[in-house]
């Protein structure tokens, strides 16, 4: 059985995670950890059951802050920078490409910004941001986010309405 949990690095194999681009292998292996430890960042790992060592792919989760996106009413006139929660990496280990595991990981990284609109919650965030790699825009706007006028590469917001719906949706099907 497939789940997604938090990385540990006394549990998950590390270093032989290989997406096929150093610099996301490098941080799984030598940083994840890290910084997860100092607070900057939470990393979730999708393994097996079966083989709960083997990591199939991870997402990184931090918070930061945003202009707010024109084109929405609600924020239209918060002249501060809004909480926000970004994906700052995610990736699927070459030898388990092209089953729609990262699919399964941003659903999944979609439902914890979708957390933080529960009134219990203690902070709140406007959605969900990605600074897109060359070549994967279409992939998230297919999940309803939309691109944002930045100075970044190829940022894309996922309104935290948006991501609620998407987390109901899992919970039904």
């Amino acid at each position: 059985m497939l789940k997604t949990i938090q990385l540990d690095k006394k549990k998950h194999d590390r270093n032989n995670f290989d997406c096929g681009v150093d610099a996301l292998n490098t941080y799984l292996a030598k940083q994840a950890s890290s910084s997860d430890q100092r607070s900057l960042t939470k990393t979730f790992v999708l393994v097996d059951s079966e083989q709960p060592k083997k990591i199939i792919g991870f997402y990184t989760l931090a918070y930061t802050t945003v202009s707010v996106p024109g084109g929405f009413p609600r924020l239209a006139n918060y002249p501060h920078p809004a909480p926000a929660l970004k994906l700052a990496r995610i990736a699927v280990d070459k030898n388990f490409k092209n089953h729609r595991f990262g699919e399964q990981l941003l659903l999944e990284c979609i439902r914890k910004t979708a957390l933080a609109a529960q009134p219990d919650n203690p902070a709140a965030v406007i959605g969900l941001f990605v600074d897109a790699k060359e070549g994967v825009v279409e992939f998230y706007k297919q999940y309803g986010f939309i691109e944002v006028n930045s100075d970044k590469r190829q940022s894309l917001y996922l309104p935290i309405k948006a991501c609620v719906e998407v987390a109901l949706a899992m919970e039904d099907g």
